[in-house]
């Protein structure tokens, strides 16, 4: 167990695998964004001017900005959902088993189907929202959310943390059962309540685990699009449009594998910086 030349060798199949998984494709997207590759013109080395074409593009900088709106709103409702949920769930004893496979059957659910059901409750003819609201005199006729920007952003931004809600909880969880138990006894020895010992005990204990939970979320909520196609295309008038149907549009769409490539690029390089603050305030802590 202790020779390293043997380990070593262990460690080739998987050496080769990632090679074949991560660092081909990668590097096949790094090259493709110096050339000119757009099925129009010979394919010629380009340079940098993709990416100067890209930070010129005002589509670009509107499908970041929402990316960054339905990321960061995804992100928080997932964290506060999640983190109500596994402190609500770590107290409960009888039927807790129960409980919690129930909690995390939606993310089983396909980000598609997710966005294809939500699409149909939230529908201003058919919806059972709309129904509801209208029903219990909230609205006097349905509302059209998916005419509305802001409201189309905010559906979204629902639908994708209905599937990602489950996996933050079961992160928390997990951390909140690590805790020992005599903290707990402790504060209510010292005559804490509940709200005490959750600001002294279990927030700050369960940090970690929050930042793990929300480093992967946002980076998933970040290049998704599943659940953006099925509801709304990137409607109305690009509120939804965000940076990965940005990314298709070049390479699917108007062919333009250079273009799209650099913005692959970017997107990357601006989840790895956010991923790595996150880590490194992780590694501090």
């Amino acid at each position: 167990m202790k020779d390293s030349t043997f380990g070593f060798l262990l460690t080739i199949p998987g050496l080769v695998f990632l090679t074949l998984v991560v660092a081909f494709p990668l590097s096949l997207l790094f090259s493709l964004s110096f050339l000119r590759y757009d099925f129009i013109h010979p394919i010629t080395f380009h340079g940098l001017r993709n990416y100067v074409e890209v930070l010129n593009n005002r589509v670009f900088w509107l499908s970041l900005r929402n990316t960054i709106i339905y990321s960061g709103g995804t992100t928080t409702l997932t964290l506060l959902i999640g983190l109500l949920l596994a402190v609500s769930a770590a107290r409960i004893k009888r039927f807790s088993a129960l409980f919690r496979t129930l909690l995390i059957l939606p993310w089983a659910v396909p980000l598609v189907v997710s966005g294809l059901v939500w699409r149909w409750m939230l529908d201003p003819g058919v919806g059972v929202y709309n129904y509801i609201l209208t029903q219990v005199g909230f609205s006097r006729e349905p509302i059209n959310i998916f005419g509305e920007p802001t409201l189309a952003m905010i559906g979204c931004i629902l639908s994708d943390s209905w599937t990602r809600i489950p996996f933050m909880f079961i992160v928390i969880l997990a951390g909140i059962k690590s805790i020992p138990p005599d903290l707990y006894e402790a504060a209510r020895v010292d005559g804490a309540n509940r709200i005490a010992t959750f600001r002294n005990i279990t927030l700050p204990l369960v940090k970690k685990s929050m930042l793990t939970g929300t480093l992967i979320t946002s980076m998933f909520s970040f290049r998704t699009i599943d659940n953006i196609w099925s509801m709304t295309r990137g409607g109305p008038a690009k509120a939804t449009y965000v940076i990965g149907l940005n990314l298709i549009d070049y390479l699917v769409r108007y062919q333009n594998l250079g273009f799209g490539a650099a913005i692959g690029v970017i997107m990357l390089g601006l989840i790895s910086i956010f991923a790595t603050l996150i880590v490194y305030y992780i590694l501090k802590e």
